[in-house]
C-alpha cells in the first residue's frame, strides 16, 4: 500500500490527537478492484462515525486520509454541515476546521455524504487535533499589493503563489468579497490581497491577462516582512479594441465547475478582460448585480448570453433577456435552433468547440466535413455567424487543426468569421485567456458601444489571441471585414505582432484561400514584443481571394498561466479580396462554378450533362489551389449525378428494388 501525501507538514503531539475511526473506507456504489487502499466492494454510499471527543472547547480540526474525490462530499457534524471534501485524485492527508461551538459535550455524530452518491471514494483514518488551523499550520499574514507602473494606482489583478517545489501553495484565509482564491490562486479586484500562509518560502507572481506584464517576488514566511509589492505595467498596446471573452460559465448556474458568480465578476477584473458574455449552460444569467455589489461597474461591460447545449453541438447565442425563457435546446435541426437563438433577441450565434469531445463525435466530426473541400455529409447551410477557433479551456494539440477545418469551409463559401474564447468553468482556469479582440470606438471598458461590438464580431472585424495580439492593413487600408481590391497582380500590407514579455511569439504567416503565400521567423529577446512585418506577395489568377494571418508562439508553462495546450497563438479574421475588379467577393467556390459553367451541363461534351475533362484542364491551368479544389469538387459531384442517372436507365425495374439506389446512396454519402 503507497504511502499519503500530506497537503501540510505539522508538528503535532501523539498524545493530543484522538482517533475516532483508524479504517480506511471505500464509499461508492461501483466495484474498484485496483484500488489497494480499501475493499474493492463499497462500504456504503456514505460514513457515519459516533464518537466522544476529548474536549469540546475552541476551533478543532478534522484530519483524514482521501483519495478519487470528483464530486462534492459533505462533512457534518451533529447534522450541521461544516466542510466539504476537497477535489482531487491523489491519495493525501487533508485538514478541515472544526468551528467553535461545533463539537458538543458527550456523544458527537460525524458524517460523510455524497451529493453524488456513485462518486467512489475512499476515506478514513479520521482524526481528531484539538488545535486551531492557525496553530496547526503556523500561518502567519501575508498582505500583497499590486501597482498600476503607469500611476501606481492599485489594479485587479491575479496573484500566484507557488512553495519551494514549484507548486501551488494552499492559501489560507484570503476569502472577501473582493476576492475569489484557490489553491495558489488569489484574485484581488482591488490591487490588495490578504491572506495566511504556512512558514516556508514562496514565489508571488501577479498578472492581468495576456496585455500585461509579470510581477513576481520571493517571499521567506517567517523571516521578516511579509509584505509584497508588485508592479505591473501594460506592454500590449490594442487600442482600438476591447478584449472580449465571448464563453465564460459559472458553477452557480452552470452546475459544474467552481467559479460563483460574485467570484467570476472578480476574475474578470483581474484578467484584463473588457467585454465579458454570460454563457452558461442553457441559462440566461446576468452579471450586473453581482458586479455591481462589487464596486466593478468600471471595470468591464457584461452582456447576457446563453451556451445552448444540445445534442448537436453547444451553441453561444447572446443578447438575451435574463427575465425571458431560454431558447429550446431539444432542437435538432441546426438551422432551426440558430433560428430559435435569433427569435430570443441574440445578435451573434457561435458553434462552439467545433471539435469536441473528440474529432469524430464533434459537430463538425458528425457530418464528415471534407477538410480540403468543406464538404459535408449533411450539407445544411452554416446559419450561425462565427466559431471558435481559440478554446482556450479544449484540448487541440495542433494549433493548426481548426484553421484547416475554417479554411475548407470559407473555400466553399461559407461566411463564418473566428472568435477566441476561454470556456473556463473555474477560478483556476485562467478566463479570457482565449479571447477576440473587437474593434471598438471606445477604449473605455465601461461605455463599449454594444451595438457595434455585435456588428463587428459578426462581420469579422476582430482578432483572435491566446497570449499573443495581432492586426493586419492591407495597402490601401483594408482590414479585417473589408474588400480590398488586387492591384497590378500584387498584394501587400502590414502585420503587426505583439506579446508581453512572457511570451515568445515565433512563427507568422499570412494565408490566402488557405494556402501559405509569406511567412517570417519571429525573434524574441525576453522583452515586450511589438513588431510590424511589411510582406507582399503575387496574385496572378485574376478571380477573388480571402486573407488571414496566424502567428504562433511557444508555450509559457507558468504557474500563472495555466494551460491545457503547448502553444500560444494570434489570428485575423478574413480580408476580402477583389481580384476580378467587379466590387464584390466571389468565394472560391463560387469562381469553380462560373469556370465550369455554372456548375453542370454547361461544360460541353461531358454527356448527359457531365462536365468535361478538358473544361476541367482549363479551369485549372487559371486558378490557385483553393479554387482547384473546388473545381474537382464540383466536377466529382457532377459526375457522380450523371453515373448515378446512366446507371438507374441500364438497371430498369432492378433499381425500383432498393439495393442499386442504397449503394448509390452510400457512395454519395462518402
Amino acid at each position: 500500500m503507497g504511502a499519503w501525501a500530506c497537503t501540510s507538514a505539522p508538528t503535532r503531539s501523539a498524545e493530543a490527537i484522538q482517533v475516532i475511526d483508524g479504517l480506511v473506507y471505500h464509499l461508492g456504489d461501483d466495484s474498484t478492484p485496483e484500488w489497494d487502499e480499501a475493499a474493492p466492494e463499497p462500504d456504503g454510499e456514505r460514513l457515519d462515525v459516533t464518537f466522544v471527543p476529548r474536549s469540546a472547547e475552541g476551533e478543532q480540526l478534522l484530519v483524514l486520509e482521501q483519495r478519487h474525490v470528483d464530486n462534492p462530499w459533505h462533512v457534518e457534524l451533529n447534522g450541521e454541515r461544516v466542510a466539504t471534501l476537497r477535489v482531487g485524485a491523489e491519495r493525501v492527508e487533508e485538514i478541515y476546521v472544526l468551528p467553535a461551538g461545533a463539537l458538543q459535550a458527550g456523544e458527537n455524530h460525524l458524517a460523510l455524504v455524497p451529493e453524488v452518491a456513485s462518486d467512489d471514494i475512499t476515506v478514513g483514518n479520521l482524526r481528531i487535533v484539538p488545535r486551531s488551523r492557525r496553530e496547526e499550520l503556523g500561518l502567519r499574514t501575508v498582505r500583497v499589493r499590486v501597482r498600476d507602473a503607469e500611476n501606481g494606482e492599485p489594479l485587479p489583478a491575479r496573484v500566484t503563489i507557488t512553495n519551494g517545489a514549484g507548486r501551488l501553495a494552499r492559501v489560507y484565509y484570503a476569502e472577501s468579497v473582493h476576492a475569489a482564491v484557490r489553491p495558489g490562486v488569489v484574485y484581488t479586484s482591488r490591487g490588495a490581497a490578504s491572506f495566511e500562509l504556512p512558514l516556508g518560502e514562496y514565489r508571488v507572481l501577479a498578472t492581468r491577462g495576456s496585455e500585461w506584464g509579470l510581477g513576481e517576488a520571493d517571499l521567506s514566511v517567517g523571516s521578516g516582512s511579509n509584505e509584497v509589492e508588485l508592479v505591473l505595467a501594460r506592454e500590449v498596446d490594442t487600442s482600438g479594441f476591447v478584449a472580449c471573452d465571448t464563453h465564460i460559465h459559472t458553477l452557480t448556474h452552470s452546475g459544474h465547475g467552481d467559479a460563483s458568480v460574485e467570484e467570476r465578476v472578480v476574475t474578470l477584473a483581474g484578467e484584463g478582460v473588457e467585454l465579458a458574455i454570460a454563457t452558461d449552460h442553457n441559462h440566461n444569467t446576468d452579471y450586473t448585480p453581482q458586479q455591481s455589489r462589487a464596486g466593478l461597474d468600471d471595470a468591464f461591460t457584461s452582456v447576457v448570453g446563453n451556451e445552448v447545449t444540445t445534442d448537436i453541438g453547444h451553441f453561444n447565442g447572446f443578447p438575451l433577456d435574463p427575465a425571458d425563457t431560454v431558447p429550446d435546446y431539444e432542437l435538432t435541426d441546426p438551422v432551426a435552433l440558430v433560428a430559435e437563438i435569433r427569435e430570443h433577441g441574440a445578435e451573434v450565434v457561435i458553434l462552439n468547440h467545433p471539435r469536441w469531445p473528440n474529432h469524430p463525435d464533434s459537430p463538425f466530426g458528425t457530418v464528415a466535413l471534407d477538410r480540403f473541400s468543406g464538404e459535408r455529409k449533411l450539407a445544411y447551410p452554416l446559419t450561425f455567424d462565427a466559431t471558435e477557433l481559440v478554446n482556450s479551456d479544449t484540448r487541440e494539440h495542433d494549433p493548426m487543426f481548426l484553421f484547416v477545418d475554417w479554411f475548407a469551409l470559407l473555400n466553399r463559401g461559407e461566411r463564418v468569421v473566428a472568435v477566441g474564447s476561454s470556456d473556463s468553468h473555474t477560478v483556476g482556469s485562467p478566463v479570457g485567456q482565449g479571447r477576440t479582440y473587437v474593434k471598438s470606438s471606445t477604449d473605455d471598458p465601461a461605455r463599449i458601444d454594444l451595438d457595434e461590438a455585435f456588428a463587428n464580431i459578426r462581420e469579422g472585424r476582430s482578432s483572435i489571441g491566446l497570449g499573443i495580439f495581432s492586426e493586419v492593413e492591407l495597402q490601401d487600408g483594408a482590414t479585417p471585414g473589408a474588400l480590398a481590391p488586387v492591384r497590378g497582380e500584387r498584394v501587400s500590407g502590414t502585420l503587426r505582432v505583439a506579446a508581453p514579455a512572457w511570451v515568445d511569439p515565433r512563427t507568422a504567416t499570412v494565408f490566402a484561400d488557405g494556402v501559405p503565400v509569406w511567412s517570417a521567423e519571429l525573434a524574441p529577446d525576453g522583452e515586450p514584443f511589438d513588431e510590424r512585418f511589411r510582406f507582399e506577395f503575387a496574385w496572378p489568377y485574376g478571380h477573388d481571394a480571402w486573407l488571414v494571418c496566424v502567428v504562433l508562439g511557444d508555450d509559457v508553462g507558468g504557474a500563472y498561466w495555466p494551460s491545457v495546450n503547448p502553444y500560444t497563438l494570434a489570428a485575423t479574421n478574413p480580408i476580402w479580396l477583389d481580384g476580378d475588379g467587379d466590387g464584390r467577393y466571389t468565394s472560391p467556390r463560387e469562381t469553380a462554378e462560373a469556370m465550369l459553367g455554372g456548375g453542370g451541363g454547361g461544360g460541353g461534351g461531358g454527356g448527359d450533362g457531365a462536365i468535361a475533362v478538358s473544361d476541367i484542364e482549363q479551369a485549372l491551368s487559371t486558378c490557385d489551389d483553393a479554387v482547384a479544389i473546388q473545381v474537382l469538387s464540383a466536377a466529382r459531384n457532377e459526375w457522380m449525378a450523371a453515373t448515378e442517372e446512366r446507371v438507374r436507365r441500364a438497371a430498369g425495374p432492378r433499381a425500383r428494388e432498393g439495393l442499386i439506389e442504397r449503394y448509390l446512396e452510400s457512395l454519395r454519402a462518402r
